[in-house]
């Protein structure tokens, strides 16, 4: 016996770990998810992508160099007679040439540093983006996981609901075997415990969903078993909408999405504007060639270059103004859809802030009806039991008693959930 208790008992130490092991809390829960999460890592590649492209912009602030080598063949061979001194040909037949050169813009009005600039812009859109892409994802996650476990909470009083029906059947037909009630009480019974069975399918379908969505936002398998850790309660939330909407201005990624790309417009004009300013570019090479000093043609020879190219545009066929339109036009839209932004990140912390206050005050009041219900099932059991009442009487007030609780407890999730939704609403990150 002692030694089956020992096992036992290492049995259940085991098992405990492994539960402990594939349980998990919310904030364990959007951790997994922005770790594993593919969404993340195309939003941290298109970032590294954005990047690259800026370093090739700003390549352009350094100097290019090159080495070539040509080999070229020239004939046929054209003799010029000169007298007595014989044949001489202008040019060799086989002519060689390798040469390093390089080239620099040395000046351009601008040009560059506006293109590098809107390059960088580029980056910084791409960096907020996953940050939004991390908000979504950890606020979905954190959604996800309370509403499972408002189903399973609801799926615990679905079974003592039809547990409490299950035995008031039986007393039922306990008594109309003794005359003391009727088939039609338990008929009432019977369509009182369909219903509550019905229910819990419902919810379990419920909860069937929400778990399989929890388990792609974890990259887990469809069978694999998720265990949640987790409670329902009440904290104090700063209830202020003014400030809520300048910390939402402050804090919300959309809106910095927006000046990004407000800022990428105005960039862009600086980029059309600077399109027929002059450019001044140097260069220079060092190599060997043969053909350049009469009349030894084929011995090969070092040689040196310099020079410096100015570049001043004309005509461009009002390209250049046509692209400065283009840039205004995107930069009023911009503007205008920043001015969206804000207006629908107001009316988004003003409906959450309002359907908080109501949660709030939901989960008050079904406090009350909850211990109401209970006193009243008490006093109806009672009075069942004395022939007060009837069936049908107690039946309704056990019926209002589990209503009464799903009521208390959607209040809580409510609550819980809009204060999460508030947090997204005023720009909090679900990332960390």
């Amino acid at each position: 016996m002692n030694r089956m208790k020992i096992v036992l008992s290492i049995v259940f130490l085991f098992s405990g770990v492994a539960v402990g092991q594939d349980s998990m809390t919310v904030e364990q829960a959007v951790q997994r998810v922005l770790q594993t999460h593919p969404a993340i890592e195309q939003g941290l590649a298109n970032t590294r992508a954005a990047e690259a492209r800026a370093q090739q912009t700003s390549s352009m602030r350094m100097p290019d160099a090159d080495i070539e080598a040509s080999y070229t063949y020239l004939g046929p061979p054209i003799p010029f007679y000169f007298g007595v001194l014989g044949p001489f040909q202008f040019y060799p037949n086989n002519n060689y040439d390798a040469h390093v050169g390089a080239g620099y813009m040395l000046y351009d009005f601008g040009k560059t540093s506006a293109a590098i600039d809107a390059a960088q812009s580029h980056v910084q859109s791409a960096r907020n983006m996953v940050e939004l892409t991390k908000n979504g994802l950890g606020y979905q996650t954190i959604r996800t996981f309370y509403t499972i476990l408002f189903l399973q909470k609801s799926i615990q009083v679905a079974d003592e609901q039809i547990e409490t029906f299950n035995e008031h059947l039986s007393l039922t037909r306990k008594k109309v075997n003794v005359g003391t009630a009727t088939s039609f009480d338990v008929l009432t019974t019977e369509v009182r415990v369909a219903s509550a069975q019905n229910q819990k399918v419902e919810l379990e379908n419920s909860l069937h969903q929400q778990e399989s969505i929890l388990r792609q936002l974890l990259g887990k398998k469809e069978a694999t078993p998720i265990t949640l850790v987790g409670e329902f309660t009440m904290t104090p939330v700063t209830l202020n909408s003014d400030s809520l909407v300048e910390q939402a201005f402050a804090q919300r990624v959309e809106l910095k999405l927006d000046h990004d790309a407000q800022m990428t417009a105005d960039l862009q004009y600086k980029v059309a504007s600077h399109g027929n300013m002059p450019s001044l570019h140097i260069s220079g090479e060092y190599g060997v060639k043969n053909g350049l000093y009469f009349p030894d043609l084929n011995i090969i020879r070092g040689n040196w270059a310099l020079g410096a190219q100015l570049r001043v545009p004309v005509f461009d066929g009002y390209r250049v103004d046509h692209m400065e339109e283009e840039t205004q036009a995107e930069i009023r839209a911009e503007q205008a859809h920043t001015q969206n932004t804000e207006r629908q990140i107001r009316s988004d912390v003003e409906q959450t802030l309002a359907d908080l206050q109501a949660s709030a005050m939901k989960v008050e009041i079904t406090k009350v009806q909850l211990q109401q219900a209970h006193e009243a099932v008490a006093i109806a059991r009672t009075r069942y039991e004395t022939g007060s009442i009837t069936n049908l009487d107690l039946l309704d007030a056990e019926t209002a008693e589990s209503t009464s609780k799903l009521m208390s407890l959607q209040a809580l999730y409510r609550y819980v959930i809009s204060k999460y939704e508030l947090e997204h609403a005023v720009g909090g990150s679900f990332s960390h």
